[in-house]
């Protein structure tokens, strides 16, 4: 991607995708990425329309993650602890829905060049923050559209800043009550030390679950970029 001049694309998966993989289980859970930033979940919802046509006996849930990456993560790892612990299925839709309301997500970008290649920001802002060193921490509004929290100067000192913010909003939980997922992308070393980081300044934090990213994630955090949820 690097040396491409073009922009990279991705694509979400057709309708009729989801609903064969739905259509193998009596009751289905899907994840998608937020649907301000993807057709996912649009999809999955026609998806999820073909497949109670020919099967209007089972249960299929699909929840819009709001989120990205490290979110999908954290909500599948959510699921899979709710049925296992034995929850029906309306149990699960209710608490996860209400996990994903509460769910934060902020992320830290250090390479903008596919950003700029999309569009999704001008060159000139792209430019100027290569050359300032601008390392911009963004986060989500609460329904998966995204935001800039900060913009920080330097890798380090970014890096820094995003376990301050993160400490200062989780001061008020109680002591080991959060799983945190991180993911990153060709980075493991830096995503290792700010595990150690967010285990020693965010008492809220039981575990930090490390994740590479995956394909498409790739595009958008690009090399050394870090996303986290919790």
């Amino acid at each position: 991607m690097k040396a491409c001049r073009t922009a990279p694309s991705t694509a979400c998966p057709a309708p009729e995708e989801y609903a064969a993989l739905m259509s193998k289980a009596d009751a289905s859970f899907v994840v998608t990425l937020s649907s301000k930033l993807s057709g996912s979940y649009n999809a999955a919802c026609v998806g999820r329309e073909l497949a109670l046509e020919h099967s209007p006996e089972k249960r299929i849930h699909v929840f819009d993650s709001e989120s990205a990456s490290a979110g999908e993560t954290r909500i599948a790892l959510l699921l899979r602890d709710m049925i296992d612990g034995g929850m029906n299925f309306d149990e699960i839709v209710e608490k996860a829905t209400a996990f994903i309301a509460d769910m934060k997500t902020h992320f830290v970008l250090e390479d903008l060049g596919n950003l700029v290649k999309n569009g999704r920001i001008s060159r000139t802002a792209g430019f100027v923050g290569t050359m300032l060193n601008l390392r911009p921490i963004m986060g989500e509004n609460g329904h998966g559209e995204i935001i800039p929290l900060e913009k920080v100067r330097g890798t380090a000192n970014a890096m820094r800043r995003l376990v301050e913010l993160v400490a200062e909003e989780t001061a008020h939980l109680p002591a080991a009550s959060k799983l945190l997922v991180l993911s990153y992308c060709n980075c493991q070393e830096r995503a290792v030390q700010l595990k150690k980081s967010f285990l020693e300044k965010c008492t809220a934090f039981r575990d930090v679950i490390m994740v590479p990213t995956g394909g498409l994630s790739t595009v958008y955090a690009n090399d050394g970029g870090i996303v986290i949820a919790f």
